[in-house]
């Protein structure tokens, strides 16, 4: 199988190796140790300008024969090889992880930024006089892939510092630009400490999930109309009270319950506890009922009028279940190949946003 893999990545040209050797090198996991073997580092502009004045004094100092000049060359380029060194081990021996708050996946909108939290731990042990040589973890960048985020590249950055020995906690903002399960993208962190001259990078790629919602529509039509709740039963099929013949001359009333303790004398039902004494029972009140519970059907059907847009229709049903839960209304949502049964609240519209993401209506 491997041989098949790198076969295939030859026939996909360079670009196709050069995945297949980068993913292979960077793994899916859970953790991330920065390692010697996995942080790379490269010269910045100010690098390269850098560079370039060394280069000049350099040739000047030979041109003119200046002592000074090639002490000032010489304690330069030191600087630079110092700084090499200093920001490589910046980045290495930190330890990269995710934190979930919960047991579920983190959930969000396609669009909308998912706070994502982040461990940082220093796991390298020095003794005394390396840590006394060590100039610390400080100017540490961190940022999603802008490929497969709504969030910028290098404008996206969010910097920390690290203390020695210590860890670090934060959350970075990643926005997802399609609906469903995921894995997420890319996490790049780099460095520039202490100089600026050089620039430590790595890039991490994590194992975990995110379950993405769709998009909510921004300005929905009204709901579909109300619906019956199936269990909703009708005066005439309900039950009857043996005292209560049907054609009696007495209105049903809302509800009738025989009398206890407590009872207010305006709920009695005098006329027809009377009869009910009459004939060796006791007193009877009125109890109302509650209003059979009506609920609405948000089905994949009602969204027809969008035509063959199939996510532009999860994002009215998104818009719908949303606004049925901040009007405390019971819904059922009904979806190709899916259905969430009747319910109200927020688990209930945690399950239904739930099936919008995983729905299958392509």
């Amino acid at each position: 199988m491997a041989d098949l893999g790198a076969a295939g990545a030859w026939r996909a040209g360079p670009a196709g190796w050069w995945r297949n050797w980068w993913d292979s090198r960077h793994p899916r996991t859970e953790r991330w140790l920065l390692t010697q073997r996995s942080v790379y580092i490269l010269p910045t502009s100010a690098g390269w300008l850098y560079a370039a004045l060394l280069i000049a004094l350099l040739l000047g100092s030979i041109n003119y024969q200046l002592n000074l000049g090639y002490l000032l060359t010489f304690v330069l380029a030191s600087a630079g090889v110092v700084a090499i060194h200093a920001t490589h081990a910046t980045l290495r021996g930190l330890e990269l992880s995710l934190r979930n708050d919960g047991p579920t996946p983190v959930r969000g909108h396609v669009g909308q930024v998912i706070e994502l939290p982040l461990h940082l731990q220093d796991t390298l042990q020095r003794g005394a006089l390396a840590r006394w040589l060590f100039l610390g973890r400080h100017g540490i960048g961190l940022s999603w892939s802008a490929r497969q985020s709504g969030t910028p590249g290098e404008a996206g950055l969010q910097w920390i510092d690290v203390p020695t020995g210590g860890s670090q906690d934060l959350r970075l903002g990643h926005a997802p630009l399609q609906r469903g399960p995921q894995l997420l993208p890319a996490l790049r962190i780099e460095s520039r400490f202490p100089l600026g001259l050089l620039r430590a990078w790595s890039v991490w790629r994590p194992a975990a999930q995110i379950l993405v919602w769709p998009a909510a529509e921004a300005d929905p039509p009204p709901m579909p109309p109300l619906t019956a709740s199936g269990d909703d039963t009708t005066p005439d099929s309900a039950p009857r009270p043996s005292w209560m013949a049907r054609g009696s001359d007495f209105p049903e009333p809302d509800g009738v319950r025989p009398w206890r303790r407590g009872d207010s004398p305006s709920q009695v039902l005098w006329r027809l506890s009377a009869r009910q004494l009459d004939s060796g029972g006791e007193l009877l009140v009125r109890e109302h009922r509650a209003p059979p519970q009506r609920g609405r059907l948000l089905a994949w059907q009602h969204t027809a009028a969008l035509g063959g847009d199939a996510e532009a229709r999860l994002s009215r049903l998104c818009a719908w279940v949303l606004m049925a839960e901040r009007a405390g209304l019971r819904t059922t949502l009904r979806l190709p190949g899916a259905e969430v049964g009747e319910g109200s609240g927020a688990a209930h519209r945690l399950v239904c946003l739930d099936a919008l993401a995983n729905a299958r209506v392509d």
